[in-house]
Protein backbone atom coordinates (compact mmCIF):
# COMPACT_ATOMS: atom_id res chain seq x y z
CA UNK A 1 0.00 0.00 0.00
CA UNK A 2 2.82 2.29 0.57
CA UNK A 3 5.08 1.74 -2.52
CA UNK A 4 4.86 4.50 -5.61
CA UNK A 5 3.28 2.11 -8.10
CA UNK A 6 0.48 1.28 -6.06
CA UNK A 7 0.12 4.94 -5.39
CA UNK A 8 0.56 5.85 -9.04
CA UNK A 9 -2.38 3.02 -9.98
CA UNK A 10 -4.68 4.50 -7.59
CA UNK A 11 -4.49 7.93 -9.22
CA UNK A 12 -6.44 6.86 -11.56
CA UNK A 13 -4.65 8.91 -14.16
CA UNK A 14 -4.82 12.25 -12.57
CA UNK A 15 -1.13 12.82 -11.47
CA UNK A 16 -2.18 15.66 -9.20
CA UNK A 17 -4.02 13.21 -6.95
CA UNK A 18 -2.87 11.77 -3.56
CA UNK A 19 0.24 14.49 -3.89
CA UNK A 20 0.23 17.08 -1.31
CA UNK A 21 -0.11 16.03 2.60
CA UNK A 22 -3.70 16.19 3.51
CA UNK A 23 -5.76 15.02 6.01
CA UNK A 24 -6.49 12.52 4.02
CA UNK A 25 -3.68 10.90 2.57
CA UNK A 26 -4.30 8.00 0.19
CA UNK A 27 -3.18 5.16 3.17
CA UNK A 28 -5.94 6.60 5.71
CA UNK A 29 -8.56 6.76 2.59
CA UNK A 30 -8.16 3.11 2.27
CA UNK A 31 -7.84 2.37 5.93
CA UNK A 32 -11.19 4.06 6.37
CA UNK A 33 -12.86 1.95 3.85
CA UNK A 34 -11.37 -0.95 4.74
CA UNK A 35 -12.40 -1.15 8.44
CA UNK A 36 -15.98 0.59 7.82
CA UNK A 37 -18.14 -0.79 10.24
CA UNK A 38 -21.66 -0.20 9.39
CA UNK A 39 -22.27 3.32 11.45
CA UNK A 40 -22.60 6.59 9.62
CA UNK A 41 -19.77 8.40 8.08
CA UNK A 42 -19.33 11.11 9.94
CA UNK A 43 -18.97 8.38 13.48
CA UNK A 44 -16.77 6.29 11.07
CA UNK A 45 -14.70 9.33 10.81
CA UNK A 46 -14.69 10.67 13.82
CA UNK A 47 -13.73 7.30 15.35
CA UNK A 48 -10.77 6.65 12.88
CA UNK A 49 -9.36 9.96 13.25
CA UNK A 50 -9.31 9.87 17.12
CA UNK A 51 -7.59 6.48 17.18
CA UNK A 52 -5.21 7.41 14.13
CA UNK A 53 -4.79 11.06 14.02
CA UNK A 54 -5.69 12.62 17.97
CA UNK A 55 -6.75 15.84 17.55
CA UNK A 56 -7.07 16.17 13.96
CA UNK A 57 -10.68 16.49 12.05
CA UNK A 58 -11.83 15.88 8.81
CA UNK A 59 -15.10 16.86 7.79
CA UNK A 60 -17.53 15.08 5.28
CA UNK A 61 -17.13 16.64 2.44
CA UNK A 62 -13.85 17.19 2.25
CA UNK A 63 -13.30 12.94 3.12
CA UNK A 64 -15.62 12.07 0.21
CA UNK A 65 -13.56 14.58 -2.34
CA UNK A 66 -11.01 12.76 -2.02
CA UNK A 67 -12.81 9.52 -1.91
CA UNK A 68 -13.71 10.95 -5.60
CA UNK A 69 -9.89 10.94 -6.69
CA UNK A 70 -9.45 7.06 -5.73
CA UNK A 71 -9.30 4.39 -8.93
CA UNK A 72 -11.78 2.19 -7.02
CA UNK A 73 -9.35 -0.57 -8.92
CA UNK A 74 -7.20 0.16 -6.13
CA UNK A 75 -9.53 -2.79 -3.99
CA UNK A 76 -8.76 -5.48 -6.60
CA UNK A 77 -5.00 -4.84 -6.40
CA UNK A 78 -5.05 -5.13 -3.09
CA UNK A 79 -6.80 -8.12 -2.57
CA UNK A 80 -4.58 -10.44 -5.55
CA UNK A 81 -1.73 -9.00 -4.17
CA UNK A 82 -2.80 -10.76 -0.57
CA UNK A 83 -3.54 -13.63 -2.20
CA UNK A 84 -0.54 -13.96 -4.07
CA UNK A 85 1.37 -13.27 -0.68
CA UNK A 86 -0.84 -15.65 1.39
CA UNK A 87 -0.20 -18.95 -1.39
CA UNK A 88 3.51 -17.89 -1.75
CA UNK A 89 4.18 -18.88 1.88
CA UNK A 90 3.53 -23.33 2.31
CA UNK A 91 1.55 -24.19 5.72
CA UNK A 92 -1.93 -23.22 4.04
CA UNK A 93 -4.54 -26.26 4.17
CA UNK A 94 -4.88 -28.94 1.04
CA UNK A 95 -6.74 -32.13 0.80
CA UNK A 96 -4.17 -35.23 -0.78
CA UNK A 97 -2.36 -32.11 -1.72
CA UNK A 98 -5.02 -30.69 -3.71
CA UNK A 99 -6.52 -27.30 -3.39
CA UNK A 100 -10.33 -27.56 -3.33
CA UNK A 101 -11.80 -24.74 -5.08
CA UNK A 102 -15.78 -24.27 -5.19
CA UNK A 103 -16.90 -22.72 -8.41
CA UNK A 104 -20.63 -20.53 -7.23
CA UNK A 105 -22.57 -17.96 -9.16
CA UNK A 106 -25.32 -15.79 -7.57
CA UNK A 107 -27.54 -12.81 -8.01
CA UNK A 108 -27.24 -9.66 -6.22
CA UNK A 109 -30.02 -6.72 -5.88
CA UNK A 110 -28.69 -3.40 -5.98
CA UNK A 111 -29.98 -0.24 -6.41
CA UNK A 112 -32.31 0.64 -9.59
CA UNK A 113 -31.49 3.51 -11.74
CA UNK A 114 -31.69 3.80 -15.57
CA UNK A 115 -27.74 3.13 -15.39
CA UNK A 116 -28.07 0.19 -13.38
CA UNK A 117 -30.76 -1.48 -15.68
CA UNK A 118 -28.95 -0.25 -18.88
CA UNK A 119 -25.05 -1.71 -17.38
CA UNK A 120 -26.90 -4.68 -15.55
CA UNK A 121 -29.97 -5.78 -16.63
CA UNK A 122 -32.74 -6.94 -14.03
CA UNK A 123 -33.86 -9.74 -12.71
CA UNK A 124 -37.64 -9.36 -12.60
CA UNK A 125 -40.19 -10.98 -14.20
CA UNK A 126 -41.32 -9.25 -17.72
CA UNK A 127 -44.54 -7.23 -16.58
CA UNK A 128 -43.32 -6.47 -13.37
CA UNK A 129 -41.37 -3.61 -11.83
CA UNK A 130 -37.85 -3.99 -12.61
CA UNK A 131 -35.37 -4.61 -10.24
CA UNK A 132 -31.82 -3.98 -11.33
CA UNK A 133 -29.28 -6.88 -9.88
CA UNK A 134 -25.53 -8.02 -10.93
CA UNK A 135 -24.18 -11.55 -11.45
CA UNK A 136 -21.46 -12.47 -9.05
CA UNK A 137 -19.39 -15.26 -10.16
CA UNK A 138 -16.60 -16.63 -7.52
CA UNK A 139 -13.54 -19.65 -7.37
CA UNK A 140 -13.58 -20.10 -3.72
CA UNK A 141 -11.01 -22.41 -1.86
CA UNK A 142 -12.82 -23.88 0.57
CA UNK A 143 -10.43 -25.15 3.33
CA UNK A 144 -8.19 -21.83 3.71
CA UNK A 145 -11.53 -19.83 3.15
CA UNK A 146 -10.07 -17.42 0.64
CA UNK A 147 -11.84 -15.75 -2.22
CA UNK A 148 -9.31 -16.41 -5.15
CA UNK A 149 -11.15 -14.77 -8.29
CA UNK A 150 -14.58 -12.70 -8.29
CA UNK A 151 -16.48 -11.44 -11.00
CA UNK A 152 -19.09 -8.93 -11.35
CA UNK A 153 -21.48 -9.13 -14.82
CA UNK A 154 -25.08 -9.12 -15.75
CA UNK A 155 -27.10 -10.46 -14.02
CA UNK A 156 -27.57 -12.98 -16.68
CA UNK A 157 -24.66 -14.61 -17.39
CA UNK A 158 -22.80 -18.00 -18.39
CA UNK A 159 -21.85 -19.09 -14.89
CA UNK A 160 -19.81 -21.97 -16.76
CA UNK A 161 -18.10 -19.72 -19.38
CA UNK A 162 -17.02 -17.48 -16.35
CA UNK A 163 -15.88 -20.30 -13.77
CA UNK A 164 -13.48 -21.79 -16.82
CA UNK A 165 -12.00 -18.39 -17.70
CA UNK A 166 -11.44 -17.94 -13.59
CA UNK A 167 -9.97 -21.22 -13.63
CA UNK A 168 -7.14 -20.61 -16.35
CA UNK A 169 -6.46 -17.50 -14.27
CA UNK A 170 -6.32 -18.56 -10.86
CA UNK A 171 -2.43 -20.50 -11.65
CA UNK A 172 -1.57 -16.55 -11.37
CA UNK A 173 -2.59 -16.86 -7.78
CA UNK A 174 -1.59 -20.42 -6.69
CA UNK A 175 1.16 -20.88 -8.54
CA UNK A 176 1.57 -22.63 -11.71
CA UNK A 177 2.85 -26.13 -9.75
CA UNK A 178 -0.11 -26.21 -7.32
CA UNK A 179 -2.60 -29.10 -8.19
CA UNK A 180 -6.06 -27.93 -7.36
CA UNK A 181 -9.58 -29.56 -7.47
CA UNK A 182 -12.75 -27.90 -8.96
CA UNK A 183 -16.16 -28.75 -7.14
CA UNK A 184 -19.35 -27.30 -8.86
CA UNK A 185 -22.97 -27.85 -8.36
CA UNK A 186 -25.68 -28.04 -10.39
CA UNK A 187 -25.83 -24.95 -12.14
CA UNK A 188 -22.79 -25.96 -13.66
CA UNK A 189 -22.74 -28.95 -15.94
CA UNK A 190 -21.71 -28.58 -19.84
CA UNK A 191 -20.41 -31.25 -22.02
CA UNK A 192 -18.36 -28.71 -23.91
CA UNK A 193 -16.80 -27.13 -20.99
CA UNK A 194 -15.56 -30.47 -19.24
CA UNK A 195 -14.03 -31.39 -22.42
CA UNK A 196 -12.23 -27.99 -22.82
CA UNK A 197 -10.94 -29.07 -18.62
CA UNK A 198 -9.73 -32.49 -19.32
CA UNK A 199 -8.17 -31.13 -22.50
CA UNK A 200 -5.85 -28.45 -20.16
CA UNK A 201 -5.89 -31.04 -17.58
CA UNK A 202 -8.16 -29.75 -14.76
CA UNK A 203 -9.45 -31.94 -11.84
CA UNK A 204 -13.43 -31.19 -11.66
CA UNK A 205 -16.34 -32.54 -9.56
CA UNK A 206 -19.78 -31.58 -11.01
CA UNK A 207 -23.29 -32.41 -9.32
CA UNK A 208 -25.62 -33.48 -11.75
CA UNK A 209 -29.51 -33.20 -11.93
CA UNK A 210 -30.76 -36.77 -12.83
CA UNK A 211 -32.17 -35.96 -15.45
CA UNK A 212 -28.47 -35.32 -16.80
CA UNK A 213 -26.51 -37.03 -19.29
CA UNK A 214 -29.79 -40.19 -19.79
CA UNK A 215 -28.61 -41.85 -23.04
CA UNK A 216 -25.39 -42.47 -20.74
CA UNK A 217 -27.11 -43.52 -17.86
CA UNK A 218 -29.24 -45.84 -19.48
CA UNK A 219 -25.80 -47.45 -21.17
Amino acid sequence: MHQDEFHDFCRNGNPASFIRNRKMPLTDLMFTMINRRGITLSLELRNYMKTAHPGMEISKPGYLKQRMKLNPLAFYELYRHHNRNFYADPGFSVFHGYLVLAADGSGINIPTTRETLETFGTSSRKGTKPQASIGLGCLYDVMNRMILESDCCKCKFDEMRLAEEQIDRVSETIGASQPFLVVMDRGYPSTAAFIRMMEKGVLFLARLKSSDYKKEQSS
